[in-house]
C-alpha cells in the first residue's frame, strides 16, 4: 500500500516541532505522517487531520480552563456538574422529569446530560459531596431514590467562581471576528449534532 501523506504533514517535515510559536500543522506532523503512512485507500485524510486538530485543541481549551479556576480548587467539569445544579434549585424531581432540558440530580442523570460513564458521573459527585458542595437526599416518594442537591457551600462557590469562567469562556472567541464566530458556531453545531447522534447508537 502507498504511503499517503496528510495535508499540513508534508509541508512541515523539516520545521522545528518544538517551538512554543509552531502553527497547529508543524505541532501535528509527525502524527499526520504516521496517520498517513497507515491510512487505507480512499481514507479522507483532510477530515483526519481536522478530527486529529480537534482533539488536541479540547486538551488545549480544558488545560487553559482549568489553570484560570485552580483559584477555586475546582475543575471545568465538576464546576458545569455545580453550575448545572445551580440552576435547577428550585425544581422538584417531577417537574425535572418533565422537562427535556433539565438534568435529572442523579449519578445516571448526569451520565446521560454530559455524555459521561455511570463510573465517573459518581467521581465527580463523591469528590463535590466530600468537600460539601453537594448533598444527597430523600426523594419524597421514591425511598430507592438519592436525589443530590447543592448546598450553600456549592452556590457560594458557583457565585465566586463564574466571572472567572464567563471571562476564560469568552476569552477562547473573543479574538474572531463576527463572521469567524458565526462560522464557527455552524460549524461546532453540525459537531456537537453528529457526535450527540453517534453516542445514541
Amino acid at each position: 500500500m502507498a504511503k499517503k501523506t496528510l495535508p499540513g504533514a508534508r509541508r512541515h517535515r523539516d520545521l522545528e516541532i518544538h517551538s512554543p510559536q509552531r502553527s497547529a500543522d508543524q505541532a501535528m506532523s509527525p502524527v499526520l505522517r504516521l496517520l498517513g503512512e497507515r491510512a487505507e485507500d480512499g481514507a479522507d485524510l483532510e477530515a483526519s487531520r481536522l478530527g486529529l486538530l480537534m482533539l488536541w485543541l479540547a486538551d488545549d481549551i480544558i488545560r487553559a480552563v482549568n489553570k484560570q479556576l485552580e483559584a477555586f480548587d475546582i475543575s471545568e467539569k465538576k464546576l458545569d456538574v455545580l453550575m448545572i445544579f445551580a440552576a435547577q434549585v428550585g425544581l422538584d424531581a417531577d417537574s425535572m422529569e418533565r422537562r427535556p432540558e433539565a438534568m435529572l440530580q442523579t449519578p445516571t442523570g448526569i451520565a446521560e446530560y454530559f455524555g459521561i460513564t455511570r463510573a465517573t458521573a459518581t467521581g465527580l459527585l463523591d469528590w463535590l459531596e466530600k468537600r460539601n458542595l453537594v448533598e444527597r437526599t430523600r426523594h419524597p416518594t421514591d425511598r430507592r431514590s438519592t436525589p443530590i442537591e447543592i448546598t450553600p457551600a456549592g452556590r457560594h462557590l458557583v457565585d465566586e467562581a463564574v466571572p472567572t469562567f464567563l471571562q476564560a469562556c469568552t476569552g477562547l472567541a473573543a479574538n474572531l471576528t463576527e463572521r469567524d464566530r458565526k462560522d464557527l458556531s455552524r460549524v461546532l453545531d453540525k459537531v456537537w449534532s453528529q457526535l450527540k447522534a453517534q453516542a445514541e447508537d
